[in-house]
């Protein structure tokens, strides 16, 4: 067999395997490497390698089923998505963040792969992605596979309330709308000054706002109860933790603007209403009706989108140690 051809079977398997291995701890089980490789193996045998068929058969992983719920955020706010958000915005955060081509970025609760797509097409080094809605998660990790992303960008399902990430290990980090989902946010604030690098930022995009009566309708829709809370409060959280607040951007109009925007896409989807079934249509009404509460609250400033840049204070330089003295001249004798 040529040379080429060899090295051709070769990377395939290679890229199979690593796929695998990734599978496995995606779904937090132990990876047998000799029963992926048999599995492997079996899959170049049935594929016709000639007519370019093993890459299909090894390589396409199955389309997960989309949800009624999925279908219906995506009509509304575009493929991938579950919230209004734009690829050349998303795309700007490894560079707001600072972090170095080379550096380890972590990314909190995304919803699916359009923003973790933008960010990775900003940012060529690893980025490990954390989402706590169930929903989403295998449809994002299906995507990572699809877009050829898995060899440097993994996703796992969290607990916001639990989960401890390493020490010291992030060179920067992005989270969206953590805080607004989180019940004990000192906890979140807590673990993301933990995570990081000393001298590492982190960019924080949530809601702020006081509770009133509309807020329960305007997140009826969500994957989880909201915990919306007072600018300040968000602020002493970080302060607690020992984060330095850098930059404190108001948002509100900017993402108003853009959820008006993806929400002209709703009137599209209800034209398309018998492709997508009952069941999506429903969750189309019940997405409507909350977005068109909260952008009432956005315009009358009762609800508020901000971007808070934070960093970990970098490590105290070791304090220099005393210089020796001389040993004092002997005192002259008197004459």
């Amino acid at each position: 067999m040529p040379v080429a051809v060899l090295k051709t079977l070769f990377d395939k398997r290679q890229r199979a395997m690593t796929r695998a291995r990734f599978r496995a701890w995606w779904e937090g089980e132990a990876f047998d490497s000799e029963a992926a490789a048999a599995e492997i193996e079996a899959k170049l045998a049935e594929a016709e390698i000639a007519n370019g068929d093993a890459d299909d058969a090894l390589f396409d992983p199955e389309e997960p089923e989309l949800s009624p719920r999925l279908a219906a955020l995506t009509a509304i706010w575009g493929e991938h998505r579950v919230r209004p958000g734009e690829a050349s915005a998303e795309g700007l955060e490894p560079a707001r963040i600072g972090i170095a081509p080379e550096g380890t970025l972590a990314v909190f609760g995304p919803g699916l792969a359009a923003p973790v797509e933008a960010i990775a097409g900003a940012h060529s080094g690893k980025i490990e992605v954390f989402e706590w809605r169930e929903e989403t998660l295998e449809r994002l990790q299906w995507r990572i596979v699809k877009a050829g992303l898995e060899e440097r960008v993994s996703a796992a399902r969290i607990d916001l309330e639990a989960h401890v990430w390493p020490q010291n290990h992030y060179d920067g980090l992005f989270s969206v709308d953590d805080f607004a989902y989180c019940g004990y946010p000192p906890h979140l604030a807590q673990q993301i000054m933990k995570c990081l690098k000393p001298g590492a930022c982190a960019v924080v995009e949530t809601y702020t706002g006081l509770p009133c009566e509309p807020l329960p309708t305007a997140f009826a829709s969500s994957f989880a109860e909201p915990q919306i809370r007072a600018h300040g409060d968000l602020l002493q959280f970080f302060t607690d933790a020992g984060l330095t607040l850098e930059a404190d951007e108001d948002l509100t109009e900017e993402f108003h603007a853009s959820a008006r925007e993806g929400f002209k896409r709703l009137a599209e989807a209800l034209e398309k209403a018998d492709q997508l079934g009952v069941r999506a249509v429903q969750e189309l009404a019940w997405e409507a009706e909350a977005w068109r509460v909260r952008l009432m609250l956005l315009s009358q400033r009762r609800l508020e989108r901000r971007r808070f840049t934070l960093r970990k204070p970098a490590a105290a330089a070791p304090e220099p140690e005393p210089a020796e003295q001389a040993p004092a001249a002997p005192e002259a004798e008197e004459r």
